[in-house]
């Protein structure tokens, strides 16, 4: 890409297209001129769409249930070492096992509830429905979302007669 004629609108994250997929594949999502560019890479190859402002009919976001699941998990996990380092004595309490296990799922659970609700962003033109897994979550969804819709309603007004 040329420098300058781009502007990520998000960093690379991890979308995974089957739960079987031995090779994940990180999209990002750029601003372009006149239009937005979505990029799917993974080791070996990378792949473009790009979908022009006059095109977009519409940007949906759909809140999913993946910070609950993952609060679940790690929450259970969670109580499961708090039973145990309760349930040992205090010598064994300073062991940094417990630190450690402490770091591994008590950071993750606080990070997953910081960084706020997930969705599903769907971008749709007339002749496709195309998801846009680096808007995981609907604050980001959202920010990246109102700054190109001005874009867009200045390209869709140009068009009209």
């Amino acid at each position: 890409m040329p420098e300058g004629e781009y502007q990520r609108l998000t960093r690379p994250r991890v979308r995974h297209k089957n739960i079987l997929s031995s090779v994940s594949t990180r999209s990002s999502l750029w601003l372009g001129k006149d239009h937005l560019l979505s990029i799917d890479s993974n080791r070996y190859s990378e792949e473009y769409k790009r979908f022009y402002f006059r095109d977009i009919q519409a940007i949906t976001i759909r809140t999913t249930k993946r910070r609950a699941t993952w609060n679940f998990v790690f929450g259970l996990l969670f109580i499961i070492w708090l039973g145990t380092f309760v349930s040992v004595d205090a010598v064994q309490r300073t062991n940094p096992f417990f630190a450690l296990w402490f770091v591994f799922l008590g950071v993750p659970l606080l990070l997953n509830n910081t960084m706020g609700p997930t969705c599903a962003t769907y971008l749709r033109t007339a002749v496709q429905i195309e998801v846009l897994p680096s808007l995981n979550r609907v604050r980001r969804a959202r920010r990246i979302l109102d700054r190109i819709r001005p874009e867009i309603m200045a390209a869709q007004e140009q068009q009209v007669p």
